[in-house]
């Protein structure tokens, strides 16, 4: 689909002035791709209440402390299809154990086509197309303390941003950590794109997560972003038991975030599904494990986002462990 690149940065115009008009400091902050949950389905499905359940290589996205609980070798595959054309094709991510120490990287893409460059008046100001790239990278490592009760972590992430030819580089870092008083609840703080300035917005997370009879977890969060309000999230995931399958583990999520009013769909186009997904406050995921995959540990995640009236996003993630 080919749409005016002047239509989509007065949507963006107008979207940032009546976000100001909530917090002085929306839309101050560059590198706002970040903020799409790329490479996170887990953490998107369970409301991205995830600070004190990352784990693995997603902990390089939300808490790079998490990257000490990683038991194997990890590698993970990530698609999100976002709405209004959006795409990020390629996400991988591997991390590796060391003793206590876990070592992990990452990798993501984003990219946006088909945008027409107008003037004011509506005018093609050339023939060719115009295209966003946007893509991040991290190196992280966390190690695990006191008898595994206390996790540590830090990463350092690039950024890069190629809007229609305007090119911005950036550097940042995260630190993390996580406490496990016992098997049952977990704390997580996680402080991230510190060091970059206005050029990608810093973000503070803390929350917990408890375990309820093997079954059921259940996780909060509170984040706050520097270009922008206080946002809480609540996320639950139910692990249906393993006798009822024979061959692995299926976890259905949910999670609640307290995101901004993005409207409604119109009535002549919604789906059965509407209830569920109207609101952009919900999300909803399916995940799947088994360790009977070629002699691998492998999980499946799917997540369902919406977005209010601008549509939905749906993530998935294929993650090998060996």
């Amino acid at each position: 689909m080919r749409r005016p690149l002047a239509l989509a940065l007065a949507l963006l115009a107008l979207s940032a002035t009546a976000a100001r008009a909530i917090d002085p400091d929306a839309g101050t902050a560059g590198a706002s791709f970040m903020k799409l949950g790329i490479g996170s389905a887990r953490a998107m499905a369970l409301g991205r209440a995830y600070v004190a359940l990352a784990e693995g290589t997603d902990s390089l996205n939300w808490n790079p402390a998490g990257l000490a609980l990683t038991q194997q070798r990890e590698m993970s595959y990530g698609y999100l299809r976002h709405f209004q054309d959006i795409d990020s094709p390629f996400y991988m991510a591997y991390a590796h154990p060391l003793g206590r120490t876990v070592i992990g990287v990452n990798m993501g893409y984003l990219s946006v086509d088909g945008f027409e460059v107008r003037d004011s008046r509506g005018v093609p100001l050339q023939s060719d197309d115009v295209r966003v790239q946007d893509g991040f990278g991290t190196v992280g490592v966390g190690r695990s303390f006191w008898y595994e009760k206390v996790f540590l972590g830090g990463s350092l992430k690039v950024a890069h941003e190629d809007n229609a030819g305007a090119i911005h580089n950036a550097m940042a870092g995260d630190f993390g950590a996580l406490l496990k008083p016992n098997q049952f609840i977990t704390f997580g703080f996680s402080s991230q794109n510190f060091g970059a300035g206005s050029r990608i917005a810093s973000v503070t997370r803390g929350g917990a997560a408890i375990r309820s009879f093997d079954l059921l977890t259940t996780s909060i969060e509170l984040s706050k972003p520097s270009d922008g309000p206080m946002r809480l999230g609540f996320g639950g995931e139910f692990m249906l038991p393993e006798d009822m399958l024979q061959v692995g583990q299926i976890y259905l999520r949910m999670g609640y975030y307290s995101a901004d009013d993005l409207g409604q769909v119109l009535k002549e186009d919604r789906s059965f599904l509407y209830p569920l997904i109207g609101s952009p406050k919900l999300s909803f995921g399916l995940g799947m494990f088994t360790a009977q995959a070629f002699g691998y540990g492998m999980n499946f995640d799917y997540t369902l986002v919406s977005y209010g009236a601008l549509g939905t996003a749906d993530m998935i993630q294929l993650k090998v462990k060996f």
